[in-house]
């Protein structure tokens, strides 16, 4: 069967010959995973954690996410669907037109401030000042969804060029700073001058990738050819690439005293090393975001990712001259994250892995028009996270999530019709 590049399977389900190799599929998240905005997490962490209190919370935050990614990647991989697509079972057709809406808006923010943080970084080295500044970040935005419009194949080149020269760029700039500052025992015994605790930094390292581990994910790994490495995959992106780079950020700006990384690199006098790093991470990133949110686009709209695609780019283009790579907008932009999208997940999984025994049929479309049991529990289940203030918000949300559906479903004993495929 050919593929069709004009859709790239939006509205339907990948054919198994047309999945991807396992290294294939892991590049395309670990590109996704590897961005400079984990290291300002990493820079965010250090203001208010020792060393070692930052490695324990990383490692079990990206496991944690790592549960959530291989949670959904089972189901897109089974079923070969977008994440838009799979919503149709549990939140009902017209219903998932919701939540397609509700992915983009939050990828487009993630869009926004990586395009902002990469032309900010061009505009310091080519001293173009406030205007310039703002050029450069309305041509990053655009700039960056030029992979997005070719597809999965170009997303796949684009790791196998920008993964190596990441990994390798993010531990020379790591250990340069360490150099600078005077060796391991400087890092090894540091202690914050304003300690934070350790639910909130956990909530900051599961901020930084819930949504797209919970969301995302699906639209890439509805390629893999198995489940077990759609697993290996969501874990090799996230346990190995987000924690290595959060803890590098750590590291330089526990060494450098400075959580603006950019000003960071630059201060060291790795101009084109920086370029280089920022360029690759941010770019892989960008164009796997502005992907997925092509095709949760496509189903709510019904339309070709082209045209949705060019309106996407022009609105991230204007946004990016609020400037959000400035540290606290982002911090809030993480924790809100990792309060209100975990229930979203949650409820998924109840769907899928309880009531429907671990099986979608993919030759019809889903329920009826509206599931009201599961936005009614989204609902109920958000506001759970915000009352209640025992334990971690991301961990509470899925629980939430997952319980108030089961709960709901079997009380309601509502009963769906599935409604044939068009």
């Amino acid at each position: 069967m050919p593929k069709n590049r004009a859709n790239d399977y939006e509205l339907t389900a990948v054919p198994f010959d047309q999945r991807k190799t396992f290294l294939g599929v892991t590049m395309v998240w670990t590109g996704f995973v590897f961005v400079i905005a984990s290291m300002v997490a990493g820079g965010g962490l250090a203001a208010g954690l020792t060393f070692k209190e930052i490695v324990w919370v990383t490692i079990l935050g990206n496991c944690f996410l790592t549960v959530v990614a291989s949670l959904i990647s089972v189901i897109s991989c089974k079923t070969g669907l977008t994440f838009a697509l799979i919503t149709r079972y549990s939140f009902g057709i017209k219903g998932s037109r919701i939540a397609s809406f509700f992915v983009p808006i939050v990828n487009i923010g993630w869009y926004t401030i990586q395009s902002a943080l990469y032309g900010h970084l061009i505009a310091q080295l080519l001293h173009l000042g406030p205007i310039g500044e703002g050029i450069a970040m309305i041509a990053s935005a655009i700039l960056m969804g030029v992979f997005a419009l070719i597809g999965i194949d170009a997303l796949t080149v684009l790791g196998y060029v920008a993964i190596p020269n990441i990994i390798f760029l993010s531990i020379a700039t790591t250990m340069k700073s360490v150099q600078l500052s005077g060796g391991w025992s400087s890092i090894s015994q540091y202690i914050p001058a304003s300690p934070t605790t350790l639910g909130y930094a956990f909530s900051i390292v599961v901020g930084t990738w819930i949504f797209s581990a919970s969301t995302c994910i699906a639209d890439i790994m509805r390629y893999a050819k198995n489940t077990r490495e759609a697993v290996l995959s969501a874990g090799c992106g996230l346990v190995g690439g987000n924690s290595l780079l959060i803890i590098c950020g750590a590291i330089t700006s526990i060494a450098m005293g400075d959580s603006d990384l950019t000003k960071v690199l630059l201060d060291m006098g790795l101009v084109i090393p920086s370029i280089i790093l920022m360029s690759t991470n941010i770019w892989t990133t960008n164009a796997a975001n502005v992907y997925s949110t092509s095709l949760n686009l496509a189903n709510a709209l019904n339309k070709g990712k082209k045209g949705i695609l060019a309106v996407v780019l022009i609105v991230s283009a204007l946004l990016t001259l609020t400037k959000p790579y400035n540290i606290g907008i982002f911090f809030v932009f993480l924790n809100t994250l990792g309060n209100i999208v975990p229930p979203l997940p949650g409820i998924i999984f109840a769907d899928y892995y309880v009531l429907k025994h671990r099986y979608y049929d993919t030759s019809k479309l889903g329920y009826d028009d509206w599931n009201y049991i599961a936005w009614l529990s989204w609902v109920v289940s958000v506001l759970l996270v915000f009352v209640v203030k025992v334990g971690f918000p991301p961990v509470n949300g899925i629980l939430f999530g997952f319980f108030t559906y089961l709960l709901l479903s079997v009380l309601l004993k509502r009963k769906h019709t599935y409604i044939q495929s068009r």
